[in-house]
């Protein structure tokens, strides 16, 4: 089910939320110019739900054999990627929302989470606005449950294919040739280091996984700016021709459930917060 959607309007920018369907803004518009990659139709969303507007992930990217320990219990998470035998993305991306406050140029949404999307009770609050600095998303996660909870979160940032981007990437994640990282740090080659000082993301593939030297992502005429808590940058182009470029922040490392330090513990009644806000701005507005 997609359901009803909700636009919101600032000045020269406008957006489009679908609070039913992940609370994902599928569409975020400046000026008349396409900032995010839309869909075409719902049918198109509900086939790759993770590669429009801003979906959600939690846990982001893939859990080794769909498997992790936490406090001494294993849990099992639907293995969705069979080729690899992974668990890939989680079911947050089309998990319904309700609107718990709407007005022109912002929306609040919140999904209760029993434990049937993600093993442990929560409950996302994610708010989004359009005001002077551009658009921005607040994700709160609070925990809902009796015990402590490992919180690993992710975005999916599929930005419309811009002529150059930058995103301050520090090293990559070695993986295995099941998309998992085998631990190992490796130094940037020198077209990942483009990436760094002004890449062009069309005609290639971009795929990998990275620590984040930075916070702040130049994706064309735009600045991608992302809460300290996002640890990582996962960049993704779809192989180079399909007008896209995923950005992603991430708050740990991909399969980080089965790292100790690859998640956020997150105690019973304690929340955490995320945000991200894209607005204008070239190369040197995006350095401030």
């Amino acid at each position: 089910m997609i359901g009803s959607s909700v636009q919101l309007q600032y000045r020269d920018w406008s957006a489009v939320v679908l609070p039913e369907f992940g609370a994902n803004a599928i569409r975020l518009r400046d000026r008349d110019r396409d900032v995010l990659r839309a869909p075409d139709s719902a049918e198109q969303l509900r086939e790759a739900p993770c590669l429009y507007g801003t979906p959600i992930l939690m846990p982001p990217n893939r859990v080794e054999d769909g498997t992790f320990t936490f406090d001494g219990a294993l849990y099992r998470l639907e293995i969705n990627e069979p080729r690899h035998r992974n668990h890939i993305h989680g079911f947050l991306a089309d998990a319904p929302f309700a609107v718990a406050a709407l007005s022109d140029r912002q929306i609040v949404c919140v999904h209760e989470n029993d434990g049937g999307r993600y093993p442990f009770p929560f409950r996302m609050t994610v708010a989004f606005s359009l005001g002077e600095e551009g658009f921005r998303q607040q994700i709160e996660i609070l925990n809902t449950s009796s015990a402590d909870i490992p919180v690993m979160l992710g975005l999916h940032t599929a930005f419309a294919e811009p002529a150059t981007f930058s995103v301050p990437i520090g090293q990559r994640w070695e993986t295995s040739d099941r998309h998992i990282p085998t631990g190992k740090l490796l130094e940037l080659d020198e077209r990942e280091r483009e990436f760094v000082r002004g890449g062009i993301p069309g005609g290639a593939p971009i795929s990998g996984f990275y620590t984040a030297a930075g916070h702040t992502a130049r994706i064309g005429d735009y600045c991608y700016r992302v809460s300290e808590r996002f640890t990582q940058w996962v960049l993704y182009n779809g192989g180079g021709d399909r007008g896209f470029l995923c950005v992603e922040p991430q708050s740990g490392p991909v399969n980080g459930l089965n790292r100790p330090d690859g998640y956020i513990r997150l105690k019973k009644k304690e929340s955490v917060r995320f945000w991200t806000v894209i607005s204008r701005g070239g190369e040197l507005a995006c350095q401030k």
